[in-house]
């Protein structure tokens, strides 16, 4: 596995996912620090605490300035799993991440990985907030990759998720 996203390069080092926010040539040095820090901490604070309140999320081992180092999760991303149950258990997943406040910020089905358990990965986009427009659009998101991704299984998964969150 080796993944370069907008935000991050993702690597596989020693059994486990390193997830490195690497130097943007663009911004100003003191800026881009800062803002690589803040990030990869904000990110990390959330997983663990979105772990700690029962969302399957991967186990963090370490955090360093602009690098995250985590459990590999075993499994098939959401997308090219797609199954009643596993829907119905993101739907669980989601709303225990939604009580504690915190939205993902980026929920498709690129990012759950169904192995032995549905678990929410990528929180590169996530924040606190007790709004619930900001809790509905993380679910709006979700709907919408359903429906453009994965339009003959949509409706399905769509309900299956929702009798999950509920």
């Amino acid at each position: 596995m080796d993944e370069l996203g907008a935000e991050a390069h993702v690597t596989l080092e020693n059994g486990m996912v390193k997830k490195e926010r690497p130097l943007k040539s663009y911004r100003h040095p003191e800026l881009d620090s800062r803002l690589r820090t803040e990030r990869t901490e904000t990110e990390a604070r959330l997983m663990e605490d979105a772990r700690r309140h029962g969302v399957n999320v991967p186990e963090i081992s370490s955090v360093d300035v602009n690098s995250i180092m985590m459990d590999r999760v075993e499994g098939k991303k959401l997308r090219d799993n797609l199954e009643v149950q596993s829907f119905q258990s993101l739907g669980k997943n989601m709303a225990y991440l939604h009580e504690t406040d915190i939205i993902h910020g980026d929920l498709t089905t690129s990012n759950i990985i169904v192995g032995k358990e549905v678990n929410i990965i990528d929180f590169g986009l996530a924040f606190r907030s007790q709004r619930i427009e900001d809790r509905a659009v993380d679910i709006h998101l979700l709907k919408q990759v359903l429906e453009s991704s994965h339009p003959q299984k949509a409706d399905e998964m769509w309900e299956s998720f929702l009798e999950g969150y509920s």
